[in-house]
């Protein structure tokens, strides 16, 4: 899926992934820090239906991949991926941003540009799943007005990593 149109905020620009991501967007999500959090594996548990999958993201008929960039200098800096239900009414998003651009207030920016753009598609909730471990994006997800509505878990593709978690909710009003 595609969005018709990019995102702009005050210091960002969100733009549909391209097959020439893949580099930027696979070495942030692999790495043994930035990724740690996602349920992408590490470098070496990549596996040929992994890869495979990572090939087509530009082409995904069930969800919407993008890169976060520098409004100013056009520099990536991270990914954001949201997925409707059948009905369009509930968006789930996932968001990674660079190590190098940690705490700079990117990720609430993205996750702002996103809130308002799926309440011009007519949803209605958004929900994120996060690590109880991840201190950081539960903090920005509480601050962005998200609430926790259950706990769950989820395991690291192809790895035995498992992170409890939280599934936040936003209602879009």
């Amino acid at each position: 899926m595609r969005i018709e149109k990019q995102m702009t905020g005050s210091r960002l620009l969100i733009r549909n992934y391209e097959s020439t991501d893949l580099a930027f967007s696979t070495d942030m999500w692999f790495d043994e820090e930035n990724g740690k959090y996602l349920s992408d594996p590490l470098r070496e548990y990549i596996d040929e239906a992994y890869q495979k999958a990572l090939e087509g993201l530009q082409d995904s008929a069930v969800g919407y991949y993008l890169i976060l960039q520098t409004k100013d200098a056009c520099d990536r800096i991270g990914t954001f991926c949201i997925f409707p239900d059948d009905r369009q009414s509930t968006y789930d998003i996932g968001y990674c941003i660079h190590k190098k651009y940690w705490r700079q207030g990117y990720a609430g920016e993205a996750v702002a540009l996103v809130a308002d753009w799926v309440a011009q598609q007519g949803g209605r909730h958004i929900t994120a799943e996060v690590a109880v471990e991840n201190e950081a994006s539960r903090a920005l997800l509480e601050k962005c007005g998200f609430e926790i509505t259950e706990e769950s878990a989820f395991r690291k593709y192809n790895m035995d990593v498992c992170y409890k978690s939280y599934i936040y909710r936003r209602t879009i009003t």
